[in-house]
C-alpha cells in the first residue's frame, strides 16, 4: 500500500494518516506540528472553551467542517463540494495565464479591466480585476513564478480562506495606495504576491531563498525588496512602487495577526 503525502506530494509506500486531519503524510511530515494540522487547531480550541477534552468522531459536522466539506467527511465528500483545502493558489496562476492569452487574442479586454484611478468610482470591479492582467510576458513569467514556490506553502500553513484573504487584500490594497500615489493605470498580481510573500516572511522567518542567486533568509529578502520599492518611488521607471509596498504592509499585518492567533492556540 502506498501513498502521496499531502504537504510535499512523495510517495511513501507505508504512509501516515493523521487522525486529527484525515490526509496522508509522509515520515517527515507525520506529526501534526510539521503539516500545521487544521483539524488538532480545532480540537485545541474546543478543548479550550469546554475546559475537558473532546472526542470528536470522524462523521460529526464539526469534523467535517474542519475538512472544508460541509455535510460530508473526506471519504464521504459530495462531488459537488467546493475542495476548499485544495491549492488555490496554483489555480490562481492558472487562471492569470488564461486571462493573458485572451488578452493577446482580444486587445480590448486589457482596456476594460485594468486599473485607472481616475475611472475607478464608476468602474469598480477594476479593483480586482487589475489583479489578473499583466503587461507582458515577463512581466507574467516573475509573477507567476513568484507565486508558484511561496503560494501553495503559505496556504498549506493558514488554509485556503486565510489565503484567499491575504491575495485579495493586498491586491485590494495595493489598488488603494498607487491610486494614492498615482494617477496612471496599473496592472498585475504584484501587489497581492508582495502580501503573500510578507505574511509567509513573518510566519516562516528562516526559510532560505534565493535572490539573484545569493542565498539569503525569506526575511531578509522582504526588506531588500522594501528598500527597492522605496528608493525608486518617483522614478518614472513604469513601474507600481506604492503598490507593491501597500500589498507588503497588508502581508505584514495579516501575518502578525496569524502569527499571535497560532501563539494563543498553542500549547
Amino acid at each position: 500500500m502506498s501513498g502521496i503525502c499531502s504537504v510535499c506530494g512523495k510517495k511513501e509506500m507505508l504512509p501516515y494518516t493523521c487522525k486529527f486531519c484525515g490526509w496522508t503524510y509522509c515520515s517527515e511530515h507525520r506529526l501534526p506540528e510539521n503539516h500545521h494540522c487544521t483539524g488538532l487547531e480545532i480540537l485545541k480550541t474546543q478543548t479550550k472553551e469546554s475546559g475537558r477534552i473532546i472526542y470528536q468522531p470522524e462523521s460529526s459536522p464539526v469534523y467535517q467542517r474542519s475538512l472544508g466539506f460541509p455535510g460530508l467527511g473526506q471519504r464521504g465528500r459530495s462531488p459537488y463540494a467546493i475542495p476548499v483545502s485544495r491549492n488555490y493558489s496554483l489555480y490562481i496562476i492558472l487562471i492569470c495565464v488564461a486571462v493573458f492569452f485572451l488578452q493577446n487574442l482580444i486587445p480590448a479586454i486589457t482596456g476594460m479591466f485594468l486599473l485607472v484611478p481616475q475611472l475607478a468610482a464608476v468602474r469598480p470591479w477594476t479593483l480586482v480585476t487589475y489583479m489578473f492582467l499583466h503587461g507582458s510576458g515577463g512581466h507574467l513569467f516573475f509573477n507567476m513564478l513568484v507565486l508558484f514556490f511561496f503560494g501553495p506553502t503559505l496556504e498549506r500553513k493558514i488554509g485556503t480562506y486565510k489565503f484567499l484573504t491575504v491575495y485579495f487584500g493586498a491586491g485590494l490594497l495595493s489598488a488603494l495606495g498607487h491610486m494614492v500615489f498615482s494617477g496612471s493605470p496599473v496592472l498585475g498580481a504584484s501587489g497581492a504576491i508582495y502580501g503573500i510573500f510578507a505574511c509567509l516572511a513573518v510566519l516562516e522567518p528562516e526559510i532560505r531563498v534565493y535572490v539573484y542567486f545569493i542565498p539569503m533568509k525569506i526575511v531578509q529578502a522582504l526588506v531588500l525588496f522594501a528598500l527597492i520599492d522605496i528608493l525608486m518611488m518617483g522614478s518614472n521607471d513604469m513601474i507600481a512602487h506604492a503598490a507593491h509596498l501597500s500589498g507588503l504592509v497588508f502581508g505584514l499585518y495579516m501575518g502578525l495577526k496569524l502569527k499571535k492567533g497560532i501563539s494563543r492556540s498553542s500549547w
